[in-house]
């Protein structure tokens, strides 16, 4: 569990500014340890950086889905994450040491990571790529048994092979339903979903595509229309706004039942995203605001917590593209 006063809370925060702001870098003294949380793109990225930049520190990358990391990975699907980009060959070419185990709580003032096996693991420098996690939203019917039946395969492995198999099994005539929220993490991903929804329907005679888009975005809108006019994808696929009642308010999985403010709806195969934050550990950690976002500097570095440093999607600011997080690990200040 995570232990923090709000006087070491406020001390971090000044040291923090004060550390920005002198540019002090990340570098490691021989015999030092950096624990790097996450093995997406940016943290194994990270994990490779600090190995090579301090060669007498011990680099040790946490990650909890032992198949990310895999010489051969399972065949992805549309709606899979992106790859880590490392294997665990190449990343103890690069020295770095990998564990497979979930960091479940930091204690900041002893330096030390509590692990879902039971273990502990000491660190004087902490990097987390924690990644996003979906926020509860006060809609009636949403419940755990809804969000399995309609899974947002939103970053989950698990959840994307279940969309596929429903996609697949999706008889002529069918209705598939995807829900935007008002707030979209990953614009660029949401086109890429809608598109990818559209050429599954386009594959069966007589499907059809909803797409309920509760964000409002023209850029979002237009966007996917180009593609899909482009793709010949656009002719069964109906784009509601938030002005043509695009916001749901009750849902009824067991019956695919969608009530929107435009009306109630019948779906076969419902891909429903909720809108996003950063991932549970950041915000057992005391990384986020009130946003749910890391507030962090430019190289990552939290402006909440001293010594911190946040890579990818879970920042603030980020722009949450895999040519972002990359980024983000590129700037770590090693």
């Amino acid at each position: 569990m995570t232990r923090m006063s709000r006087r070491s809370l406020t001390l971090g925060l000044l040291s923090g500014a004060a550390l920005a702001a002198t540019g002090t870098s990340f570098a490691l003294r021989k015999g030092e340890r950096a624990l790097v949380i996450g093995a997406g793109p940016a943290g194994a990225l990270a994990a490779s950086k600090l190995a090579a930049s301090n060669p007498g520190a011990s680099v040790t990358l946490i990650e909890r889905d032992p198949t990310r990391m895999a010489r051969d990975p399972a065949p992805a699907t549309a709606f899979d994450r992106p790859a880590s980009g490392a294997t665990l060959s190449t990343l103890a070419a690069a020295g770095v040491q990998v564990k497979i185990d979930e960091v479940t709580g930091v204690d900041w003032r002893a330096g030390r990571a509590a692990l879902f096996s039971g273990r502990n693991m000491g660190f004087d420098r902490l990097v987390l790529a924690p990644g996003i996690a979906p926020r509860a939203e006060k809609i009636a019917g949403l419940d755990a048994r809804a969000r399995h039946a309609w899974p947002a395969a939103w970053g989950n492995a698990r959840e994307a092979r279940r969309l596929t198999a429903q996609l697949a099994a999706l008889q002529e005539n069918g209705h598939v339903v995807l829900r935007l929220p008002a707030e979209i993490s990953h614009p660029h991903v949401a086109m890429t979903r809608a598109l990818a929804l559209a050429r599954a329907v386009a594959a069966v005679p007589g499907a059809r595509l909803t797409v309920l888009d509760e964000s409002d975005d023209p850029a979002l809108r237009q966007g996917f229309a180009m593609a899909a006019g482009l793709q010949r994808i656009a002719r069964n696929v109906a784009w509601v706004t938030p002005a043509q009642g695009a916001r749901v308010t009750a849902v009824d999985a067991s019956r695919g039942r969608i009530v929107a403010e435009a009306g109630e709806l019948r779906a076969d195969v419902v891909n429903f995203i909720a809108p996003q934050q950063a991932g549970v550990l950041a915000q057992k950690a005391g990384l986020t605001d009130a946003s749910g976002w890391c507030p962090c500097d430019d190289q990552g570095r939290s402006n909440r917590v001293l010594g911190a440093v946040v890579l990818g999607d879970a920042r603030k600011a980020a722009a949450r593209t895999v040519a972002c997080a990359l980024a983000s690990a590129q700037a770590l200040p090693v």
